[in-house]
């Protein structure tokens, strides 16, 4: 008796854990993973290699005075008001005036202009007489020559007066104006501002070994700072140099930058994208949705509540998406939230 009872309670509860077992398998074959998903779209892929570097302008230049003295800021047109740190100044402006009476007096404008009528008046003079045979040819050449050099005398005292002038002899922005005292006398060597053209900038950098055959100069370049994140500067490889350093294993190369609204600053660090390659409207998935396994890269499509593993092969890419070139079809489904716990046929629900 008391084995039969043992035998019936065995057998009891082993259809208890059968039972229980379906129940489980039934309730995870119905369990549902929300899921987010987008269309597999067209777009463009442009991959790149990514540097950085302090941005230079391409024209600098340190303005100094020629000759002594008394210092007189002059006045920014634009503005009003005499020119300041930052101002923008046209080619050709003088921005500071030295005033020197003795030397202007030196230089004996007056008399060279004077010079050159008597000389030129000499010169006409003999080639009538030239022509009535009162003088030679040699008497006609003597007196064009002085006229000739009366001329340069006077070209090289307004080139001589204009050193009292410190001009900007490109058009730039003032980075440095060391202050002086108005009509104090400045010493002839003396640093008087500083100009700098940085609409047009460059950066120096390094490329690692393994990037020698990807680059080739005049392949464009985008170029950010972290400063400015929202502007993207154009840029273009111009230099490339064919020897790798044996301690960095790098090489060095040259960027322009397109810099009109001059947003980004001399000394400023900036990182500089080299496209190497680009393709225009490709398919293309965002390329951290992609899981790798033993058969290949893999992502999830859905269709009727479904998803389903779908093998790939890619090819270029970029920060964020990377091209598809089997395995997926324009309008496909694809998961982009939610696949770390899919596998094949896993039930899901689409959120949005």
């Amino acid at each position: 008796m008391n084995r039969y009872l043992k035998i019936s309670s065995i057998i009891g509860f082993g259809l208890l854990v059968v039972s229980c077992r379906n129940n489980q398998g039934n309730s995870a074959a119905e369990t549902t993973t929300p899921v987010w998903i987008e269309d597999v779209q067209y777009r463009n892929i442009e991959e790149y290699i990514t540097t950085t570097g302090t941005a230079k302008a391409t024209k600098t230049i340190e303005l100094k005075s020629e000759t002594n003295g008394a210092y007189r800021l002059q006045t920014n047109p634009k503005t009003g008001r005499p020119y300041q740190l930052g101002d923008i100044v046209e080619a050709g402006a003088v921005i500071v005036r030295l005033e020197n009476q003795e030397y202007e007096n030196n230089v004996q404008l007056e008399s060279k202009k004077l010079q050159i009528e008597i000389t030129e008046k000499e010169w006409e003079g003999q080639k009538v007489l030239y022509e009535k045979g009162g003088a030679t040819q040699k008497d006609v050449t003597n007196a064009e020559n002085s006229y000739i050099n009366a001329k340069l005398a006077l070209e090289n005292a307004y080139i001589t007066l204009n050193k009292l002038n410190i001009k900007a002899p490109f058009k730039g922005v003032i980075v440095a104006l060391p202050y002086f005292t108005p009509q104090v006398e400045v010493a002839s060597g003396s640093t008087i501002a500083e100009l700098m053209d940085y609409s047009k900038m460059y950066i120096e950098t390094q490329f690692p070994e393994n990037a020698l055959t990807k680059l080739a100069v005049g392949q464009p370049v985008h170029v950010t700072n972290y400063n400015i994140k929202s502007d993207t500067l154009k840029g273009r490889l111009t230099q490339l140099s064919p020897a790798i350093n044996e301690d960095t294993r790098t090489f060095s190369g040259y960027i322009a930058i397109d810099n009109p609204d001059l947003k980004l600053r001399p000394g400023m660090f900036a990182k500089a994208d080299v496209v190497t390659i680009r393709k225009d409207s490709v398919l293309s998935i965002p390329k951290n949705i992609i899981k790798n396994r033993r058969g290949g890269k893999l992502v999830y499509t859905v269709d009727r509540n479904s998803a389903t593993e779908k093998v790939i092969r890619t090819g270029i890419s970029d920060d964020k998406y990377i091209e598809i070139e089997t395995g997926l079809e324009p309008g496909d489904k694809i998961v982009i939230k939610g696949y770390e716990w899919l596998r094949n046929r896993s039930k899901v629900k689409v959120m949005k």
